[in-house]
């Protein structure tokens, strides 16, 4: 017969008067104790926190439909969700705990003499029931208080996967754009190599250049001709990177744009302190110091008894009818109390066990809030050292370009040598490229300062 065993709502409040409440004073203090937080950021910062949508700034519609397509499709985030989902489920049944189980049951039993010599009687049963153990110690809340901070820390992870998706997408996707134009780069180079050579020709035909030239002109196309065959093949590795990303198949098929972004203004940093309330990994190792400080209360509760109290309503008749008459029902009531005596130390060592995780998750919060102070200052530096070099970069590109074409009219004049027209050239390309390079390195640097700041899209 299934049992039910019922508890009335005055005692329900008496007993569960020791429910467990996260000692949040002593957690932060703990957690407080284990990295220093400044003020202010050493780095020059906006004081003004970060916005909520940073994909925003790029302004490329293009490109937020390419992060949204790589989060639904990636398998990393859909496990990061399905984590999420668990510990809800692993919630629900630390909340159904705390509440009584109710059941049912009903049977029916026909019984009879072989042969026939007596008649056949029917026995019918029915019965509820309901059981509730009492949180006396607070044992069964802190395991609720662990769950909920487990589901936190899933949805914060959840959170920072997407984050990282997105950037990552992101620097693929600038990447590509930049192999796109550093083969333009090369194509021009190449152009211009090849109409110096054909200029050459035609004076050595006319016996105005040495064979020298000719032959110095010829070695430079072909550097230009692997130039530009390196920079497609660089193209092609990053289109497919991309599409790795996409969970697309890796045929180098991807439209992009054909200008990088470029966003002189700093980010807004905030302040440290509003870091450690926004940035996701940060919030996941608070949340799992949380869960390890309510697991080390309950490891601690069961140490000691446990009160389940119980009741049942039976009925018992021949027939359907007579089920819940008075002289067919009997009510049970009752009580147990279980108390652990002797254990072989077991109870113990999982406290010993719980204040080591505790000591665990305390340092893991630590290192996580140093590694976000860490990636906070040194990205608001290489953004702004960038940025100064792209600067630099701008005005060397420009100055060579200057130089080469100054060359050129001096050769074509009779005035200068073939190899400085060549050495010129080289230059202008090689500074190009580093503009080229700068520009989407200053795009990765600005993605890695939004992560670090804990911005979202």
């Amino acid at each position: 017969m299934i049992k039910i065993h019922v508890l009335g709502s005055a005692m329900a409040l008496t007993l569960t008067a020791c429910a467990y409440h996260a000692p949040n004073t002593t957690i932060k203090s703990a957690m407080d104790g284990q990295t220093a937080t400044p003020q202010t950021w050493s780095q020059d910062a906006i004081g003004q926190a970060i916005g909520g949508n940073w994909l925003d700034d790029f302004n490329d519609q293009h490109l937020s439909a390419l992060v949204v397509e790589a989060i639904n499709a990636n398998r990393d985030i859909q496990i990061a969700a399905d984590n999420v989902a668990r510990a809800g489920a692993f919630l629900r049944q630390s909340r159904a705990a705390l509440l009584p189980s109710i059941t049912a049951n009903a049977s029916a039993n026909e019984t009879g003499a072989l042969g026939g010599g007596t008649a056949s009687r029917t026995a019918l049963s029915a019965g509820l029931g309901a059981s509730w153990e009492a949180d006396i110690w607070g044992e069964l809340s802190a395991g609720k208080a662990a769950s909920a901070a487990d589901l936190f820390a899933s949805e914060a992870r959840l959170q920072a996967a997407r984050l990282s998706l997105a950037a990552q997408v992101a620097r693929a996707y600038f990447l590509g754009i930049e192999s796109k134009l550093q083969i333009d780069l090369s194509a021009a180079t190449l152009k211009a190599q090849e109409e110096t050579l054909s200029i050459v020709q035609a004076r050595k035909d006319a016996g105005f250049s040495a064979r020298q030239d000719l032959v110095l002109a010829t070695s430079d196309v072909a550097s230009a001709r692997d130039n530009l065959s390196a920079a497609r093949n660089a193209h092609r590795d990053a289109l497919r990177a991309l599409q790795l990303l996409l969970w697309r198949y890796p045929d180098a098929n991807v439209d992009l744009t054909n200008v990088l972004p470029d966003h002189p203004q700093p980010i807004p940093a905030g302040t440290p302190t509003e870091l450690l309330q926004r940035r996701p990994d940060v919030l996941a190792a608070d949340a799992d110091v949380r869960a390890a400080f309510a697991l080390t209360a309950r490891a601690k509760a069961d140490r000691w008894p446990s009160l389940n109290l119980s009741s049942s309503l039976t009925g018992a008749a021949p027939n359907v009818s007579d089920l819940f008459d008075g002289p067919n029902l009997a009510l049970n009531i009752g009580a147990r109390l279980v108390a652990p005596l002797f254990d072989g130390g077991l109870r113990r060592a999982q406290i010993d066990v719980a204040k080591a995780s505790q000591r665990q998750a305390l340092a893991r919060y630590g290192q996580s809030v140093l590694n976000a102070f860490a990636g906070v200052e040194g990205g608001l530096d290489r953004w702004r050292t960038l940025q100064e070099r792209g600067g630099y970069l701008v005005v060397a590109e420009d100055a060579a370009n200057e130089t080469l074409r100054l060359a050129q009219l001096r050769y074509q004049a009779g005035e200068s040598d073939l190899l400085d027209v060549l050495t010129l050239r080289q230059r202008a390309f090689g500074t190009s490229r580093a503009r080229l390079a700068n520009q989407r390195a200053r795009l990765d640097a600005r993605l890695d300062l939004y992560l670090a700041l804990g911005g979202n899209f």
